[in-house]
């Protein structure tokens, strides 16, 4: 019997593309198997990694807690010496200095000493308590006097000041104190003994209060971390929850049974689920820090990078799929070559790459797929430039925050000076001169000034100092003509000229002479302060090297120093900054560097 040919050529392009078919499907099988055991093993790795990030994140939320509030009650407790250190206090406690003025005179002196510290000192502190043995009297900073406490109260200030330890940090001293009805009852109190400082024996109690949401405002977090602080003996000190969360009422009692030991941190089985917690003790306070997160918070983002690859997944998969058809009919080279191109472009960092096809096949599906993954890569890189900056310009306003306070603070300390002395005329200088200063140092809210502005700030600042000085100094100012309009940041100067003031001339006796410069050499201008004052040896001056460079100098002797090189060298690049040159008995020279930028080219 005779074979016709056509069929045979039907059955042999059958066979073809049958084979073709398979090793799609074969393919397709294969990289879905290795897929799902590489997102097995990825998952995996990832949901440790991104615990273990979780975790060194509440640690050091935990350790900064623990340290602010340290600090908070390291000035009480220097606040507690300085009452105990007061001459009228201890005039009433010290049998040897007791003067013979009638008790209604004092106590208003001790009321007004307690009111200004609390205004003045304690900022955190709603009240001072102040309770002398020697008259059984109870001195308070807001409702004045109370004489003759019953027995039961004064037992229990006795009780106070014979306690273990230099101070007692405690919940349950207002609930004692309930005579002093219209006071905030949820309060914390930081109390110590007051000794007679000639003989050493227990002459009061001091009694620092300050109310239970200063506590909840220190560990109130924006992220969905729980936190809460606990006392010596366990007692829930503080606690601040996210509302919304899905956290069960009770959350912080189930967690205060798992924090046992005195620090630790790990995954905790609680009621409705698993939390990570991280807590540690303060050896200061005593205090236990406690910081909790839910640990399906960290699996929705694991969950999210899982959809991602999946999607990616699919996306190669088609695009896999659709090299192998082209392969099998010939034209596989000339479009891959174009998709080649292509990627070698966005390699070399040109996003703007577009491949141009009219293609109707799978590489047409490819070639959009890479223009809309090109299109998206970029966008994420803008979206990710224009975070670098939001963050770069809080932490420059951060920077320059911290010098603001210390001398709005002098300006009061000399206002203050004058008018302990009665000089009230230079008291009027002062504050037109500090009214100039603060119109150019405001600036409009604007974080660049420019040079003449600046100038004329300088000079506002250098008046008010004059004044505190008796014009023990003289200053004088030389700025080029060409950069008088160029704008640089705001008080990059003032702080330098200050230190000039304070640490240069103020410990020289006999009159001195500061030089403020400003000179453009090529493209580059130098700001100068120079003082003929007492000048630093080269010990400190190498300490200060050192403090500059370091860039992480967050407080210190020489904070403004390395607060201006900061910020000079975020806003104009590392190779500009300040240096420092000094001769011990000679006197000092600060100089800035920065870019010559012209008007047009200001910020």
């Amino acid at each position: 019997m005779r074979e016709d040919p056509n069929s045979s050529q039907t059955n042999t392009n059958f066979k073809i593309f049958a084979t073709e078919k398979k090793i799609i499907v074969y393919f397709f099988l294969i990289v879905i198997v290795i897929f799902f055991m590489f997102n097995s093993l990825f998952y995996r790795l990832y949901a440790s990694n991104i615990r273990q990030i979780v975790i060194q994140e509440s640690r050091s939320n935990v350790k900064k807690t623990v340290e602010y509030t340290d600090m908070i009650v390291e000035g009480m407790e220097y606040t507690a010496d300085v009452i105990q250190n007061n001459q009228l206090i201890q005039q009433q406690v010290d049998p040897s200095q007791r003067s013979s003025t009638p008790s209604y005179r004092i106590n208003p002196d001790i009321i007004s000493t307690l009111q200004s510290i609390v205004t003045n000192s304690v900022k955190s502190a709603a009240s001072i308590d102040l309770y002398l043995n020697v008259n059984n009297k109870l001195y308070t900073s807001d409702y004045g006097v109370f004489s003759y406490l019953n027995t039961e109260k004064k037992n229990y200030f006795y009780k106070l000041q014979i306690q273990d330890g230099r101070f007692v940090l405690t919940n349950k001293y207002r609930q004692n104190i309930n005579f002093i009805k219209d006071r905030n009852y949820e309060q914390i109190t930081f109390v110590r003994p007051i000794y007679v400082l000639s003989n050493g024996n227990r002459a009061g109690t001091l009694a620092v209060n300050f109310d239970k949401y200063y506590l909840s405002n220190i560990i109130k977090s924006d992220s969905e971390a729980g936190s809460m602080i606990l006392d010596s003996e366990g007692n829930i000190v503080a606690s601040s929850v996210p509302e919304g969360k899905g956290y069960p009422q009770n959350i912080e009692k189930e967690i205060k049974k798992l924090v046992k030991a005195e620090k630790g941190e790990g995954l905790q089985k609680v009621s409705n689920g698993e939390y990570i917690i991280v807590y540690d003790t303060s050896q200061y306070t005593g205090w236990k820090f406690v910081n909790f997160v839910p640990a399906n918070t960290t699996m929705k983002q694991m969950a999210q990078l899982r959809d991602y690859i999946l999607v990616l997944f699919l996306i190669m998969n088609v695009i896999t799929a659709s090299l192998f058809i082209v392969l099998m009919s010939g034209k596989i080279y000339r479009k891959l070559k174009k998709l080649i191109y292509a990627m070698k472009e966005v390699e070399k960092g040109n996003f703007g790459i577009n491949i141009e096809h009219h293609e109707k096949d799978e590489f047409g599906y490819m070639y959009t797929s890479f223009n809309n993954m090109v299109g998206r890569i970029k966008n994420l890189f803008g979206e990710l430039y224009e975070q670098k900056l939001l963050q770069k310009d809080a932490e420059l306003k951060l920077l320059q925050s911290k010098i603001n306070p210390h001398f709005i603070y002098n300006i009061f300390d000399n206002m203050n000076w004058l008018i302990q002395l009665e000089r009230y005329q230079e008291l009027e200088v002062l504050v037109g001169s500090v009214s100039d200063y603060f119109k150019k140092s405001l600036n409009a809210g604007r974080d660049f000034i420019s040079v003449a502005d600046m100038l004329e700030q300088l000079k506002s600042y250098v008046q008010i100092q004059r004044i505190r000085f008796s014009n023990r100094f003289t200053c004088e100012f030389d700025f080029d003509d060409e950069i008088i309009d160029m704008n640089i940041p705001n008080f990059m100067m003032q702080p330098l000229l200050e230190n000039a003031i304070c640490h240069g001339i103020e410990p020289k006796a006999e009159e001195s002479r500061i030089q403020v410069k400003g000179v453009r050499i090529e493209d580059r201008v130098f700001f100068t302060v120079e003082d003929d004052g007492v000048g630093i040896d080269q010990e400190n001056i190498q300490k200060i090297i050192v403090f500059l460079e370091s860039m992480e100098a967050e407080s210190g002797n020489y904070f403004a120093l390395a607060n201006i090189n900061k910020r000079i060298k975020l806003y104009y690049g590392a190779e500009y900054g300040l240096t420092v040159r000094s001769t011990r008995g000679a006197g000092t020279k600060v100089t800035i560097i920065i870019p010559f930028k012209k008007i047009s080219e200001n910020y």
